[in-house]
């Protein structure tokens, strides 16, 4: 019961901190190059927060019935934290949006297009740090949520380039580029919550920059 309130308490915080404004989202476009975000971009992006921080409370109390392998310390908190924020981001990407118009692009989108290659090389290395960590330490109790972890990485990046656009193409790249750079600084930072120890500031510290990264492999989001 103690873990289900923590949780629920963590989430509930987090919602009324992380509460999207209008303000909140002309910082959100502006930090992600879309220089001078019109009435209508800034409600595009003020939803696209709000789908995401609203499923924080109850993922975060579904994640502290996870038996992670490191009981209640740090690294299992981060990890209920971590999870249930990446989770959000993939049911966002998931479930359909009421009343927009999606429309197909007519030029191909691969990921490397709308993520950096430094992020997604990042991610790469860390993912298989970690894979190899928990085999050669056989912990491999943590094995299943790394996997579920990694899965959930790849769908939220799938996702990303797969969902037909909507709503105002500037603004609908610079958000598929975040998804994925945000996604896969969270995917880090599980991992070194996963692993313990100093690992879990490292994954955190790469998490941030991953986040913060608002370029792509083959042209600046605009």
């Amino acid at each position: 019961m103690y873990d289900v309130l923590w949780a629920a308490g963590v989430g509930l915080v987090l919602l009324v901190a992380l509460w999207p404004t209008r303000s909140t989202g002309k910082r959100l476009l502006k930090s992600w190059k879309v220089s001078d975000p019109t009435p209508a971009q800034i409600d595009d992006a003020v939803r696209y927060l709000k789908r995401r921080r609203l499923h924080y409370p109850w993922l975060f109390v579904g994640l502290s019935f996870v038996p992670f392998a490191s009981g209640r310390g740090v690294g299992s908190f981060a990890a209920v934290v971590l999870g249930g924020t990446l989770l959000a981001e993939l049911i966002a990407l998931s479930l359909p949006r009421e009343g927009r118009q999606r429309v197909a692009s007519l030029t191909p989108r691969g990921l490397f297009d709308i993520g950096s290659q430094y992020v997604l090389g990042a991610y790469a290395v860390i993912v298989l740090f970690g894979l190899g960590w928990l085999l050669v330490r056989l912990e491999i109790e943590q094995l299943p949520v790394f996997v579920v972890s990694v899965a959930a990485v790849a769908t939220v990046m799938w996702a990303a380039v797969a969902r037909p656009a909507d709503g105002d193409e500037e603004v609908d790249r610079a958000l598929r580029t975040r998804s994925v750079h945000v996604s896969a600084g969270i995917g880090a930072a599980m991992v070194g919550a996963l692993i313990g120890g100093g690992f879990l500031l490292a994954g955190i510290v790469a998490w941030v920059l991953m986040a913060n990264t608002n370029v792509v492999s083959k042209k600046i989001v605009r």
